[in-house]
């Protein structure tokens, strides 16, 4: 149980698909260092979206032993490959690039097309189902080892944000525009929900609605995790370093795998990078203008940002050619290998790739292992 003293710790954990495998690296670091050992302190409140929804469900369901948990959830990483995740073969591939060609093309005379994703994502449903007790999450509530875990979605017919939330009686609840929240216990669908990665990944039925990656409304993604109380936010985001101004001239005009993978990283990545800086900037302004009155409408929650050290687009050009032969190309009809090197790596689902991944993430706590322990320590 947690002290009640004790600070609330929250895990904020955003989208990217494959690039997802980071995030569990930083996890391994952060156990190794000894900052979320079990006498240091504790993650009270998950909150993931899109591939943060995966990991911070599986975290859930074994809160009770994080150590052990946290290699299992290694382990899917380093071991999974495309076929995993969706259908890699001929046939499959094939029938889904029939009836796009079709609906583009006749879609328009007939008047309906079939709701339908570039890739069949059954494999992913199996790997999770296998891998992540869902029922362990209620347990791990129940008796107090997680305070609350929310799940981020987005309805595709009303385009508003969804929070499901799994928590006690009393976790609060709050109102946000466009956005509902829906307790009730974290599934499977949830969480296939939340990552189903726009255009590529079916959307997910849920009592009779569709919903898609939590990304896509997500706007303020750390703002879950202030409302049901974290005083301290570990963020992890899987987005690397501001790439270098491009001086070539004259540029080529883009290709469509560069447009798309511009917009995935701005519904996947951007978002909790503003929100972090937002953060600042509140925690900047309390410390200015506090009345330290109990009504005061803000409150300081210290922030913990981790992303990657390096960019992740050179590492996935390099394991490009890993993708399952059919799907790269179909993306190499999106454009040149050089700019569907971007987009590969959301679904690049390669142990070697996302091991160099995991592998980054921890080198990357060891090398701010000062700036970390100053956010355990105060």
């Amino acid at each position: 149980m947690r002290p009640p003293d004790a600070p609330r710790i929250a895990l904020v954990l955003s989208g990217g698909g494959a690039r997802g495998a980071y995030q569990v690296g930083v996890l391994r670091g952060l156990v190794e260092q000894g900052f979320l050992a079990q006498d240091r302190a504790r993650v009270d409140i998950l909150v993931g979206s899109s591939a943060g929804s995966i990991n911070t469900a599986a975290l859930a369901a074994r809160a009770d032993d994080l150590d052990n948990g946290l290699a299992a959830l290694e382990r899917i990483w380093r071991e999974i490959h495309p076929a995993r995740v969706y259908r890699t073969d001929v046939a499959s591939l094939g029938r889904i690039g029939a009836r796009w060609a079709w609906d583009l093309s006749f879609g328009g005379v007939i008047g309906r097309v079939q709701p339908k994703s570039l890739l069949d994502t059954t494999p992913l449903h199996t790997l999770l189902a296998e891998h992540i007790a869902f029922e362990r999450i209620e347990a791990n509530l129940a008796r107090g080892r997680i305070g609350a875990l929310a799940t981020i979605a987005t309805d595709l017919h009303t385009s508003n944000g969804v929070i499901f939330l799994a928590g006690a009686e009393e976790t609060p609840v709050w109102t946000r525009r466009r956005w509902r929240i829906e307790r009730t216990p974290i599934r499977l669908e949830h969480v296939l929900a939340s990552s189903a990665i726009p255009i590529f990944f079916p959307s997910v039925a849920i009592g009779g609605r569709y919903f898609g990656d939590g990304s896509i409304r997500n706007t303020a993604p750390l703002s879950p995790a202030i409302n049901l109380g974290a005083d301290r936010i570990i963020a992890i985001g899987v987005s690397g370093p501001t790439p270098e101004r491009v001086t070539a001239s004259p540029l080529e005009p883009p290709t469509v795998a560069q447009v798309a993978a511009v917009l995935l990283d701005a519904v996947m990545l951007d978002a909790i990078e503003v929100d972090v800086e937002h953060s600042e900037r509140v925690n900047t302004s309390v410390e200015s203008h506090s009345t330290g009155r109990a009504h005061d409408p803000f409150r300081r929650v210290e922030v913990l940002w981790i992303r990657p050290s390096h960019l992740i687009r050179p590492l996935a050009d390099e394991f490009a050619d890993r993708l399952p032969a059919v799907v790269h190309y179909l993306l190499r009809g999106l454009g040149s290998d050089a700019s569907v090197a971007e987009l590969a790596s959301y679904l690049l689902f390669d142990s070697t790739f996302c091991s160099k991944l995991i592998d980054l993430g921890h080198e990357d706590v060891v090398t701010e292992r000062e700036r970390i322990a100053r956010f355990f320590d105060r």
